[in-house]
């Protein structure tokens, strides 16, 4: 979902700066950073709300949980085609994500005593992810990586193909419910992977969002932009959930 988030995103991005990079478009009119924090705050903030619900109702059917996710990807694809999109699809979305990520906290903590200590590490993870990804992108290597879209795209791709087999490979009881992710050496490396990826998305749309900013686009932009990333952070969550559930098994 956040591949296709991000090609939209990119594309439409870089349509609108050809069709707006005109005088009619005033410093009061465009896209500013306090616009893009809130935006992702937001998203975020629903997206945690949401994930109580999640956590209660969808963590116990694995039937349900697919179907959800499978909704998800049907909305991601519709949401970033509507780019730029109102801030009731950004916040719509962002509560999917976090129904989401509240059954998933649930199950992949299940049986490990441990869960509150898990998903507190999970989120301390992500935020210094976050940080981390900020630093990174003011070096000219974290430039030149977000602009890699055509790369990571690629990428994403095998890991799409990868995370479709592990679904079945879930069902077949392998790796004790955890697919591929949970067979040895091979489980740690994918999870390491989604990690990277997950790193590496979030790094696109800090990109997408200075030059957005840089550029001068349009205020509406915002909310594309902060459910972009707010998507990356939930994304960098759960891979680094699912990283230290398993280790921690």
């Amino acid at each position: 979902m956040a591949n296709q988030m991000l090609t939209e995103v990119e594309k439409a991005l870089k349509n609108q700066q050809g069709q707006t990079a005109t005088p009619s478009i005033t410093e009061s009119d465009a896209v500013a950073l306090p616009d893009v924090i809130v935006a992702t705050a937001s998203c975020l903030g629903i997206a945690i709300i949401a994930a109580i619900p999640g956590w209660i109702f969808l963590s116990g059917s694995f039937a349900l949980y697919l179907g959800l996710i499978v909704v998800i990807m049907a909305a991601g694809f519709y949401v970033a085609r509507r780019s730029p999109v109102s801030a009731g699809l950004a916040l719509g979305y962002s509560a999917l994500l976090g129904l989401m990520m509240g059954a998933f906290s649930h199950m992949a903590t299940a049986g490990t005593n441990q869960n509150i200590a898990l998903i507190t590490q999970a989120i301390i993870g992500t935020v210094a992810g976050a940080v981390g990804m900020l630093i990174v992108y003011s070096t000219p290597f974290g430039k030149k990586a977000a602009r890699s879209t055509k790369l990571f795209l690629a990428v994403m791709i095998g890991y799409f193909i990868i995370g479709i087999a592990n679904i079945f490979a879930v069902m077949l009881g392998v790796g004790k419910g955890w697919g591929f992710y949970g067979v040895g050496g091979i489980g740690i490396v994918l999870c390491l992977l989604g990690v990277a990826l997950a790193c590496w998305s979030l790094l696109v749309d800090i990109g997408s969002a200075a030059n957005a900013i840089e550029t001068g686009a349009p205020r509406s932009w915002s909310w594309s932009l902060g459910m972009a990333l707010a998507s990356s952070i939930v994304w960098l969550y759960l891979e680094l959930l699912r990283l230290l559930s398993i280790l921690n098994r």
